[in-house]
């Protein structure tokens, strides 16, 4: 669990970086916002481990809609973003909410980091959206580690 805040740490320290180096707004709140959510659960007062985890899935469902919405968009990049977006985020809440089905979203996370390389080899530009989109390939890191680190492959 304390590996997990440090890696969510380093993450909100990278994307606090590119948010301010790119200066556009509409990234930089959700950027915050996620970033505000992390640093609740590292208080870990009374009931702030709940209230930042909810931040944090509220910054993540703001920059789905703002991915969605947002005008000069192409649709590679909206899907991209999407397929970034979603797999945390359903992942997160099928636990929270103990439902059925929440150990199959588990090989969902792997689609983020593969929506992301599709990213970077081909035209789509993700300069403005870098600040969130490195918190969120974390958020999926942190759930995926424990499990290939406990695979016996012999």
């Amino acid at each position: 669990m304390k590996i997990d805040l440090v890696i969510l740490g380093i993450a909100s320290l990278l994307g606090l970086y590119w948010t301010l180096r790119n200066k556009h707004i509409l990234s930089g709140l959700v950027t915050l916002g996620l970033i505000g959510g992390i640093i609740l659960v590292f208080l870990n007062l009374y009931d702030s481990t709940f209230i930042g985890i909810v931040v944090f899935l509220i910054s993540a469902i703001l920059a789905l809609l703002y991915t969605l919405f947002y005008r000069n968009f192409t649709l590679a990049k909206r899907v991209v973003i999407s397929l970034i977006i979603l797999p945390p985020v359903l992942f997160r809440l099928f636990h929270m909410n103990h439902l059925m089905g929440a150990e199959w979203l588990w090989y969902t996370l792997f689609i983020p980091f593969i929506a992301i390389l599709y990213g970077i080899t081909k035209p789509v530009n993700l300069k403005n959206e870098w600040g969130f989109i490195i918190i969120l390939l974390a958020e999926s890191f942190t759930h995926i580690y424990p499990v290939i680190i406990n695979l016996r492959l012999f």
